[in-house]
């Protein structure tokens, strides 16, 4: 049986992902663990991730690595006191350690960020907002049950930018009930206008138990179909490149030199510390993630034990196979031997045999001594995922 591995040249990076679950509403598409509410719980919940920090750094696979990135998740993290966010990177700092240049992300809904709460961020060391604006469509926001509105969205921008940040990214969502190609480019040539640094563009994905599966299956909820949904995808590229936004993974673009260094760092397989209920971790081959319930989390970190449920140790072919995966959704793709250096040959002729089985069929290509997915590829991207991590998990 495979046991943890030591992190190495495979997983250079150290990384720090922080949840915050506190919502103001329930969006209905959404499967992350959250709360509504319960303003009174988070300044014990943020406690609780202190202590759990001080916790986690002590383990000597960390020790002498100090974060590249940290980002705060969620949930609305931009509902968080930047005290809080403060003492967060001050404490990791101080038990860690932060190279200097480390980039600090914040998720943030546009409504509520007013010039005081942004100047607060930029005080407490955030260098990188994410503005949550989904759609810039009144009815879809309604119906994606956001609580803001599409002037909140685009003024959450200048409002930013007039407090210093000059790293701001907008996630938006394509596919939506009632949403038409041409309504997609018209807003995706606006927010080409308007000018952020990073767009993430994400089809809207059913995720088990929430209310857009439960009425979707029942047929409440039409959604467009597979063809506009692909050109909706390919659309991404055509509206956003001629205003410098250029794809360098499935869903993400940015403008050169804007690209998110911490979601990048889990496509180059870097090793990640989550803290907060629900926070997932994976150090080298190990993963696990803490449990999803508030108390339940609160309750094990003050009586000093783990949050963590139960890890699991990925095999080597099964890690390749994740690697494999992961660097395959950038836009240079990876380098094939590199991934495989750890497993044994029948193991590796699987992994390879679907690698050509996708090069056959048009979904990857050679390029610079690289494997990547070409323009189809890209939409047929979880056919080709799919196949390489059945060899993992088949070995498994």
């Amino acid at each position: 049986m495979t046991g943890p591995r030591t992190p190495g040249k495979r997983t250079p990076g150290l990384h720090l992902y922080v949840h915050f679950p506190f919502c103001r509403a329930r969006c209905p598409y959404c499967a992350f663990y959250f709360v509504v509410g319960r303003a009174e719980a988070r300044r014990p919940y943020g406690d609780a991730v202190l202590a759990e920090l001080d916790r986690v750094v002590k383990d000597p696979r960390f020790a002498g690595r100090p974060l590249r990135s940290v980002y705060f998740g969620g949930g609305t993290p931009s509902l968080l006191e930047p005290a809080f966010l403060a003492a967060v990177l001050e404490r990791a700092r101080d038990r860690a350690g932060l190279v200097p240049d480390a980039e600090v992300s914040l998720e943030a809904n546009p409504d509520g960020l007013d010039d005081e709460r942004l100047a607060g961020l930029r005080a407490a060391g955030v260098t990188r907002l994410t503005l949550g604006w989904q759609s810039l469509r009144e009815e879809p926001l309604r119906a994606l049950g956001r609580t803001h509105t599409v002037r909140e969205a685009t003024e959450s921008l200048a409002d930013a930018r007039r407090a210093g940040f000059d790293n701001i990214g907008v996630d938006l969502m394509f596919g939506l009930a009632g949403q038409t190609v041409a309504q997609w480019r018209e807003d995706l040539r606006r927010v080409a206008e308007l000018g952020p640094d990073h767009v993430s563009a994400y089809e809207l994905t059913l995720e088990e138990g929430t209310r857009f599966t439960r009425q979707h299956a029942d047929g409440r909820l039409r959604l467009p179909d597979e063809d506009a949904r692909a050109e909706m995808f390919e659309s991404v590229d055509e509206e956003l490149a001629p205003a410098g936004i250029v794809r360098y993974e499935i869903s993400n673009f940015a403008r050169p030199g804007f690209e998110c260094r911490h979601n990048r760092s889990g496509w180059r397989g870097d090793d990640l510390l989550g803290l907060g209920a629900s926070a997932a971790s994976h150090v080298a081959n190990a993963r696990w993630t803490n449990v999803a319930d508030l108390d339940v989390y609160r309750q094990r970190v003050e009586s000093g034990r783990s949050p963590a449920e139960a890890p699991d140790v990925l095999d080597d072919v099964t890690w390749a196979a994740e690697d494999l995966y992961l660097g395959l959704r950038t836009v240079e793709g990876t380098v094939v031997d590199d991934r495989l250096e750890a497993v044994g040959a029948d193991d590796r002729a699987r992994l390879r045999g679907a690698i050509d089985r996708a090069r056959a069929s048009g979904l990857l290509e050679d390029a610079d001594g690289r494997v990547r997915l070409t323009r189809r590829g890209r939409l047929l991207a979880d056919t080709v995922f799919d196949d390489l991590l059945s060899v993992g998990g088949a070995a498994g």
